[in-house]
Formats: structure tokens, sequence, C-alpha cells
């Protein structure tokens, strides 16, 4: 069994794919050809087969919901509140198991208060529990289903404090005081420069490096360096073998047993993130492993610390954290002769950045569509300056904190933070030039078994010497990326996407094979948000990036609202835009150069036309003046309204009707100033699309919207119900209309 554990892990691994993601059942056969293959393995195949049925009945039971037995709920505090600000929380495990989340937003006129309670209290919580937010848009991050696969049951919101008690803490309470006491201590001392970087490579947590930073990290695939990981623990082994050994001043025995005491405090400190409970426990394996005289395969022991971590927590296989973490330290012990052969720092520095960019793609696509072909270029520099001078000289600073005068300290954070502050703005201007973003599209985990099979036999030749073989399997692996990449170039189906971005519009037009691609309208957040861009970061653009979409041919906006066009400036920022259309009676400021259409214009590309019918005088009303739309998807005719009113409609309806329309956005929302019936009889739409936000202060749609598109029998959809809507055609046909969170 020596040097095979990554098997029955893998089995195990499959088994519990198989409760958890419905597509993974079509792998099953494959599984049971693949098995064949071991039956004669001696101990290995019965091995094989417990560990899989084990995946199935760990993650069965894992998945079984358990009875909301109502107000209140005791149970006890896992770790100490968090605040962001507006809102502080904790998470609060009940007496039946159950993992809520207990938060109190802070308004005018009220506190914090969860700061006396510690982890391990006992608490008595008063409330009704609510759903965390689900995403309503393809691409959108779903909060929910990240809360629910962490195990959390809902969220409890706490508004006064007759309506939570807590007493009492615990021992690990304890640590967590003295950890927040020693962070709060740095702070004060440490160089307001390094202070974010020491916080992320000591504590594990980022939230003061700045977010330009941690995006240019996300995007060269170098988030591993500022995610505490295994890297950091064998940096940390590493010193501490070299300043007590090296240096005589204790037994090679004595190192090991100091190392078996200091790792699982480093972990504690350093946030328990899945990628240090791994290292730390491969690194206590290894130590025991030493003392007993025995000499595992590397493997066996991340196989060994992976079954015991999901054991514990089988959460953690969601865990994105884990699954890089692993996934990549397997990939680096495989090609562990690979990387042997050529010692030289820059080319070892090479080998482990693209075998690591190589085995994490996958992932990486899978969560967020898009990888940057040249980051292993910006992490030769990268890699080489964290692991040999960055890194061992924040944690030296560290460990001298505690014996180091207060003036000699501060002045050596200084120094550091000066030599940082420089290497990270001059890779941020290099990268900049080289961060060219391949955007793939969502990468389902169907694709996973092609390419992760290309990978391995890949590295498997690689590792044997055997290039020519080697380079062929390399080939196949970028034609498995290739061919998803143009699936949407190959696929006769078109889409429109009107996406659910609350009190508002926004409709994508993806044409069949990827002929070209519309935006009518780009709607901004209400004004009382304070991030004028989060309709822009967190719907527009990761539903461009997961339909592989980095070119929009042009974006029309209806009219200057900021529920219309909000996002505008924000979407420059990531996508390319190649043509701006406005009213010729708009008059915002778009920072864009733009071209006004009135009614007779058109726009055309590659055989579609996109005709104007309004405005063709101004309306003394920036909603009226907004661009009505007819074009035909499809082989039907659709239209788009803006804002306009009844008075608009019945201008259009004498100067155009009756044109074909199967479609209709429906104007304003729905409000009851549009949508007559004199203009749903001249049209005579079937369908209806409302594009409203849930619960707004407008009332929208309005019932006498609703009543008149049902008297006229238009089947009605509606963002604030079914999440996003899209309408699937082909050249020809309208094939289907479908909702985001319904059929």
């Amino acid at each position: 069994m020596k040097g095979k554990w990554h098997f029955p892990l893998l089995c195990f691994l499959l088994g519990a794919s198989l409760i958890q993601f419905s597509p993974s059942w079509v792998i099953l056969p494959f599984f049971l050809v693949w098995m064949l293959f071991f039956i004669r393995s001696g101990i290995l195949f019965p091995v094989m087969l417990a560990a899989f049925f084990s995946g199935v009945l760990v993650y069965s039971l894992s998945a079984e919901t358990i009875e909301d037995t109502g107000s209140p709920y005791t149970g006890k505090i896992l770790s100490p509140p968090k605040y962001n600000g507006s809102a502080e929380s904790f998470s609060l495990k009940t007496d039946e198991g159950v993992i809520l989340d207990i938060t109190h937003f802070v308004g005018e006129g009220s506190s914090f208060f969860f700061d006396e309670f510690k982890a391990g209290a006992e608490c008595r919580v008063q409330g009704e529990i609510e759903s965390f937010p689900a995403a309503s848009n393809p691409g959108e991050f779903d909060y929910s289903g990240f809360m629910q696969k962490r195990g959390y049951g809902g969220q409890v919101e706490v508004e006064h404090t007759a309506e939570i008690t807590c007493d009492g803490s615990s021992l690990l309470g304890e640590f967590y005081e003295r950890r927040e006491m020693v962070m709060d201590e740095l702070a004060g001392k440490t160089s307001t420069i390094l202070w974010p970087w020491m916080k992320a490579l000591v504590f594990g947590e980022q939230t003061e490096i700045r977010e330009e930073t941690l995006q240019a990290f996300r995007e060269w695939g170098a988030s591993h360096i500022l995610a505490i990981s295994g890297l950091h623990v064998g940096l940390l082994c590493g010193l501490i073998y070299v300043l007590f050994y090296r240096s005589g001043v204790m037994t090679l025995s004595q190192v090991k047993i100091l190392i078996l005491s200091v790792l699982p405090i480093f972990a504690f400190v350093a946030g328990s993130q899945p990628s240090v409970l791994r290292a730390s426990l491969m690194a206590c394996f290894m130590a025991i492993m030493w003392y007993l005289k025995l000499k595992p395969s590397m493997t066996d022991i991340l196989s060994a610390a992976a079954f015991i971590l999901l054991f514990i927590n089988p959460s953690l296989l969601y865990n994105a954290g884990f699954q890089f973490s692993f996934a990549v330290t397997f990939s680096l012990l495989l090609s562990a002769d690979f990387l042997g052969r050529d010692t030289r720092a820059w080319v070892l520095s090479l080998r482990v950045a693209l075998i690591s960019q190589l085995a994490l793609l996958p992932l990486q696509l899978y969560y967020f569509y898009e990888f940057s072909p040249l980051s292993s270029l910006i992490n030769l520099l990268l890699v080489p300056y964290f692991t040999l001078f960055f890194i061992p000289s924040i944690f030296l600073l560290f460990l001298a904190f505690f014996s180091l005068p207060e003036f000699v300290y501060e002045a050596f954070t200084e120094m550091l933070g000066g030599i940082h502050v420089i290497f990270i703005d001059t890779v941020l201007y290099l990268g900049e030039g080289m961060n060219v973003q391949w955007v793939t599209g969502e990468f389902p985990l169907s694709w996973f078994l092609p390419y992760y099979l290309c990978f391995y036999v890949m590295m498997d030749h690689i590792v044997k010497g055997e290039n020519r073989a080697a380079f062929c399997y390399g080939a196949l692996l970028s034609l498995v990326l290739i061919v998803h990449s143009s699936l949407p170039y190959i696929n006769g189906e078109g889409k429109v996407t009107f996406l659910d971005v609350g009190q508002g519009d926004s409709a994508v037009i993806e044409l069949p094979h990827r002929r070209g691609v519309i935006i009518v309208d780009a709607a901004g957040p209400p004004h009382f948000q304070e991030n004028r861009d989060k309709i822009a970061e967190n719907i527009l653009v990761p539903f461009l990036n997961s339909r592989g979409i980095r070119k929009v041919d042009a974006v029309f906006i209806t009219h200057n609202d900021t529920d219309h066009n909000g996002s505008f400036a924000g979407l420059l920022e990531d996508i390319d835009v190649g043509r701006l259309f406005v009213s010729p009676y708009d008059e915002g400021d778009y920072k864009f150069k733009k071209t006004e259409l009135s009614a007779g214009d058109t726009y055309g590309i590659e055989g579609y036309e996109f005709r104007v019918l309004s405005p063709g005088k101004d309306h003394l009303d920036k909603n009226d003046n907004s661009l009505v739309l007819h074009t035909a998807l499809g082989g039907k005719g659709w239209l788009f309204t803006g804002d306009i009113s009844a008075g608009v409609e019945k201008t259009v309806q004498e100067a155009h009707g009756p044109l074909p329309v199967a479609i209709l956005k429906v104007a304003h929302h729905g409000s009851k100033t549009s949508t007559s019936e004199l203009f749903l009889d001249t049209f005579e739409p079937g369908i209806g699309i409302i594009s409203a936000g849930r619960n707004n202060r407008y009332g929208h749609p309005h019932p006498e919207v609703l009543r008149t598109l049902e008297k006229a029998e238009v089947e009605v959809w509606r963002t604030d119900r079914h999440g996003a809507v899209t309408v699937t055609f082909t050249d020809s046909n309208i094939a289907t209309v479908t909702g985001f969170l319904s059929p």
C-alpha cells in the first residue's frame, strides 16, 4: 500500500461527489471500469471500495437537514464576533447541531454590543431564521449555496440586546482573546505599510491589503502566496531548523519536538485555514514518522491528512482553499523527480509555477471563468521574492517583536515596508502589460475529467523523460480548453438574458455563433448605495465572464437614469465596448464616444438589424425620451421600450404599428403609466418581460398592468420572481424561455 493511498482518497472523493453533484453520476460507469484494473491488486482493491462507500455514507449524512426547532435558539459561539463597519456577526452552533449566523446590523442610533461575547459562550437567541441571499443571475456569486455548503442553516438578525444573552467562555475563547491582543499590539508598533502584509502572512487575514493588489494576485494565479499554506508552514519549519539546530542550540530530536509543539499553535494563530491545517498535519505526520524511523510516501501523508480533515469536517470539500491546496500539493509531489532535475532557482520557480497553474486551472475557471496565460512569468518574480526573502523576514520580525527593543523593531519594519512597496509597485507595473486574461466562460465539472486525465498523463511522461509523448498530451490538454472556449462560436443558438439587477434594466443579447454581443441598458445601484459599481462588479461583469464574453459590440443606453446607465462606467473597466448608442436628448456624461440615434435610424450587425422607433422629437421628459428599439431575433419581433409612458406608446403605435412583436420588454418596470391596452392590442406580444426589484418602493409591477397583460393573453416573466430571464433562439424560431430561479 505504500505510495498508493491517493487511490483510496480518490475513491472517497468520487463517492462524495456522487451524493453532492448530480452530474457526477455520469462518471459512475467510468469509475466501475477503472476499478477493474485494481481487482488483482491485493488489499488495495477492497480498501478502495471501502473508501468509496465511506464517501457515500459520510456525505449522505452531512446532506441530511436538521429540523428547525424554532426560536429561541440555544448553543455555543464557535468563534469571536467579526465586524465589517455596518454589522457584527458570529457563528452559533445550536444544541441540535445547526450552525447559525447571528447578525446585528448597526443603524442610526444603535451601537455594537457583540464585543462582550467570547468563543465558547453559551447563548440564547430570539428571532426567526432567514435564508441567505441566493444568486439570481448566471455567474453571480451564490452566497446562499456557499453558506449551506459550509454547514450553515440560516441567518438570525438581532435588533436589540434583549433578544440575546450570552455567558461564559472556553479555553478556545481565551486563545482567541490572546490572539487579538497580540494583533492589536503588533498593529500599533508595526509600520502602517508593512502591517497589512504581516496580518495576512502571519494571521491569515487579508482585509487590509488593497483590493487592487489582491485582484492582481488573483489574476496572476498567485493568491496562494498571500493565503497561508504549505509554503508558509514549510518556511516556518525551515526557519526553526536553521535557528535552533544549525546554530547548535538544540539537537535534531529537540527541534522535531519544538516543531510538533509550534505547528498547532501556528495553525490556530493563522486562522485555521484548510491549507494551514493540511500543511501542519503533514509536518506533524512527518515528524512522528521520523521518530518511528518509518519512511512513508509523501503522497500517503498528504492522503492521510485529507482523510482526517474531511472526516472531521466534510464541508471542507467545498472550500476553495482546501481544493486549491490539495490540487497543487498533489501535483508537485507527483512531479518531485522532474522538479529535482534542475536546482537552479529560476528554473525551479518556473517549473513550480507552471505545474501549480496547470493543476489549478480547472478550479480557477470553475470559480472565476478566466486566467492569465502569462502569469508564470510574473510568478518568476513573486515566488523567489516571497519565499526567499519577504516571508522569512516577516516571520523573523514577528518572532523578534517579543525580544527586540521597540525602536529597533519599528525601524526594521519601516525599512522592510519601504523595500516591499518598491517591489510590489514594480511588479504591478510590469504585470499590467502582461496581464492578458483568457476568458473561457463557466468551466463545468464534466470537463474536469478530460482535462485532468490529459494533465496526469502529460506529467507522467515528463517525469519519465518522454518529452515527445508529453508534448502530445500537452497539446491535447490545450485542445480541451480551446474546444470549450470555442463552443459559443459553434453553437447555433442565441440568447437574450434579462438580468435581475433589482429596480433597473439590463439585457444582454448574444447572437447565434457569437456573431455579436449587444447590451441594452446597464443598470446601476440606487442613489443611496455607496459602491456605485456594485451591480457591474457583482452581476454584469460576472455574467459576461461566465459566458466567455470579453468584448461587447454595442451598448444601447435607453435614457439617462442610474437604473439604466449607472453601471456603464464600471462595465468599461473590465469589458471592451465597441460602440455606445444613446438618445439625442440624453445629457449623460459617459466618458466614452457616443452616437446619437433617433426615430428612423438603424444599427446592423452580421445580418441583424436594430431599428429605432423613438424618440422622433423631444418629449421634454427623460423617461419619454427613451430609445425604443425593434429587432428580429429567432424569426420573431422584439420590442425594447425603456421607460416610455402610455403617451409615447401611442405615438409609436400610430407611427409604426402594427409591427410584429413576439416579445416585449414591458416599459418602466411595469409602472401603471405605461403598457396601455391599445398598445398591446396593436402589437399583440406573446411574451412580456418585466424587470423590477423585489419589494420595491414603487409597487412595480402595478397590479393594473398585470391585469392588462393577462387580459391581452401575454405570458409574463418577472425578474423579481424568476431571477434572470433567458430567451433562447435560433435563426428561425424561439426555442425556450427560462427563469434562473424557476423553470
